[in-house]
């Protein structure tokens, strides 16, 4: 109580500028300090406010001090924009929150946003001002008398800076929604009346019908009927772009849109503070409260997040998320069998990329040989990998790792429209059942066929031409580079997935890519192309193109990021390398007939265990990150999926087979 006493006499004193600087040292003392918990700012909060009322002198020198700010300040900027996404993009974006962690901004004296960033500007200071119990604040602003008359003038400022916003606010609306990037797909809004344009005529309307507070009447409705037109407009236009594709800035713009809309409905509310029958206008005039108290906290907060790096990220990505994933889980619907059919087709496409792999592993091996300067042995590693996935993915055969970054976008997908905890919960354990058998199924294709495959081309090679697949030098490195613990093993296998989790990524953009740029159309106008393959060999490329260029992508690139591992862990000093199940399945063979099988049986079986714990890696990384982007793209929380693998083993515990063998179809009826 000490600390608030000298505090208060200096502004009594007058000798107090009308700055932020006095509010900001007031609270510096009620802010919590490193150790302290949020109760520590209460209960200063609440010593602060029995000094006020011990001393009315005191409370009235700090209210006209708190009116005259916000009396003398501009509030419509901050009331409109905070917490809304700007035009700047992303790079804008980050570049000015970079800077304004190194150099903050200067306060400035007219706006009401300056006096926020001076007085509240440590990054945490929301979260204690939220933590404060309502009651301690509506005993704060009665000691102040918010509600007196010497109080007035700020808060007819206040209101009036409201309905500004809300102007403010309905023009960038209006202004977004003719933006040509919607027009694209949705050129109705040009040709009709827009919703975008109708709201800024009825915020107009609204705004003179509630310029005198005393006679401000209850909201007549239309208002809000245009901005659900406009809601309505945001979802056809997302609708249409899954099928044709979006840009970075769309997705942008229709982010924004959202945002200045829920913004209208918040100083629209804030207007207007309801109809209540006298008898309840006590209880109305607490509700009005508690919703400006509740603005004033979001500003803050969102003015302390306005600098943060990892918002910027944060909100970014799942917005570019989604539509990727989006993308990516049209793929992974392939990668799900839910009969008998589709589940014995998984093995024979898993066991068919088996013979490529075997292959590739071997011209590994030899490119290895080769001595190459890094930069050309990175671009051989890179052709061997990628071009050989591009083979898998033409053949329409299957690699068991790859599944994971699709199937967790499916997954993810599957949730749409289930708000209820336990019907999302339901669905992911279903679901888990299929994926289950698909993975087990597909890993079995791979490796068992890989491993066969190889010691046919290695026992063969001896046998047939006295040749050697590996000497017994590498072979013995084939080995080590398999045992779980004394190699890097299952680090490298953990890079690997997550190589995995990017291509997944990568096949979803591009597959969108193909979509907004609209890829296939533009082919099918190539005169050359026309000229050299005919109409309908250039419609079936276009075709091809349109529903393969993620995947061709994809597997492409994971191949140059595999290849490439090993030659930037070398220029870089540091052991990296990759590690994949089924081309360690491959060195496990050519590594036995390398060393004539003259090895202990313990380093056999530490090495298959070493190929099965690479395949495990692999599927876990991969799959925990893209389940964790296709959730976090949606906005469900970890949290909202707590309780996921007890569901899972309950659906385990009542039918084990199904996690291994697909149930047999019911009859038709």
């Amino acid at each position: 109580m000490a600390a608030f006493g000298p505090l208060l006499e200096e502004l009594r004193g007058g000798t107090v500028q009308n700055t932020g600087e006095w509010l900001a040292r007031m609270v510096d003392v009620i802010r919590p300090r490193r150790r302290e918990g949020f109760e520590a700012a209460a209960s200063r909060l609440r010593a602060l406010v029995r000094e006020l009322e011990a001393k009315p002198a005191l409370a009235a020198a700090l209210s006209a001090h708190i009116g005259t700010l916000l009396s003398s300040r501009m509030h419509r900027i901050l009331y409109a924009d905070a917490g809304v996404l700007t035009n700047e993009g992303f790079v804008g974006g980050l570049t000015r929150r970079a800077l304004g962690k190194l150099l903050p901004p200067a306060a400035d004296s007219h706006y009401l946003r300056g006096l926020i960033d001076e007085v509240f500007d440590q990054p945490r200071d929301y979260a204690w001002l939220t933590a404060i119990p309502r009651a301690d604040w509506h005993a704060l602003l009665r000691a102040i008398d918010v509600d007196g008359a010497d109080f007035a003038p700020a808060r007819r400022q206040c209101r009036h800076e409201l309905l500004e916003a809300m102007r403010l606010a309905s023009v960038r609306l209006a202004a977004l929604g003719t933006d040509p990037a919607l027009l694209q797909y949705l050129p109705a809004l040009a040709r009709h009346e827009s919703p975008f344009l109708a709201q800024l005529g009825e915020t107009r309307t609204f705004l003179l019908r509630h310029l005198d507070a005393s006679a401000a009447a209850a909201d007549d409705g239309h208002l809000e009927v245009l901005l659900r037109q406009c809601e309505d407009y945001v979802r056809t236009i997302r609708r249409r772009s899954r099928e044709a594709g979006v840009s970075v800035d769309l997705v942008f713009l229709l982010a924004r849109i959202e945002q200045v809309i829920a913004r209208l409905r918040l100083l629209r509310d804030l207007v207007v503070p309801g109809d209540a029958a006298p008898d309840a206008a006590v209880a109305a005039e607490a509700a009005a409260r508690d919703r400006a108290l509740d603005f004033f906290l979001r500003l803050v907060r969102q003015e302390n997040r306005r600098n943060s790096v990892r918002d910027l990220f944060r909100g970014t990505t799942e917005l570019l998320a989604r539509r990727v994933t989006e993308q990516a889980s049209k793929s992974g619907e392939h990668y799900i069998t839910a009969s008998r059919s589709e589940f014995v087709e998984m093995y024979r496409a898993a066991a068919g990329a088996g013979f490529i792999i075997a292959v590739m592993a071997l011209l590994k091996i030899h490119l290895a040989r080769l001595g190459l300067p890094l930069l050309w042995e990175g671009v051989a590693f890179s052709l061997n990998y990628g071009l050989g996935f591009v083979l898998i993915h033409v053949l329409h055969l299957t690699i068991a790792t790859k599944q994971p970054a699709m199937t967790a976008a499916t997954l993810a997908g599957a949730l749409d429209g289930r708000d209820n905890r336990e019907a999302r919960l339901d669905a992911l354990a279903e679901l888990a059942a299929e994926v289950s058998r698909t993975q087990w199924v597909s890993i079995a294709g791979n490796v068992t066929i890989t491993m066969l495959t190889a010691f046919a081309i290695a026992l063969t090679a001896v046998q047939f031409v006295g040749w050697n697949a590996a000497d017994p030098a590498k072979a013995a490195h084939l080995l080590h580079d398999l045992h779980p613990w004394r190699s890097l093993a299952l680090l490298h296998a953990a890079i690997a997935g997550v190589y995995l989790f990017l291509s997944g990524l990568i096949s979803g953009y591009y597959d969108n890519k193909a979509l907004y740029h609209r890829i296939p159309q533009r082919l099918r106008r190539v005169k050359w192309l026309r000229a050299l393959l005919g109409e309908e060999r250039l419609a079936r490329l276009a075709d091809y193109v349109e529903h393969n260029l993620g995947a061709l992508a994809g597997n492409f690139l994971f191949g140059c990021m595999l290849g490439f591992t090993p030659i930037l862990g070398v220029l870089l000093g540091l052991p990296l390398d990759i590690r994949h199940v089924a081309f360690a399945s491959a060195n496990f063979a050519y590594g036995l007939v390398g060393l004539q099988f003259a090895v202990p049986p313990a380093t056999v079986v530490v090495s298959v265990a070493g190929v099965l714990l690479v395949g495990l890696v692999n599927l876990v990384v991969s799959f925990s990150l893209a389940l964790r982007v296709a959730l976090r793209s949606r906005g469900i929380e970890p949290e909202q999926t707590e309780g996921l693998w007890a569901r899972v083993l309950q659906r385990f515990l009542r039918a084990p087979r199904d996690f291994f063998w697909p149930p047999a179809a019911e009859p038709a009826a």
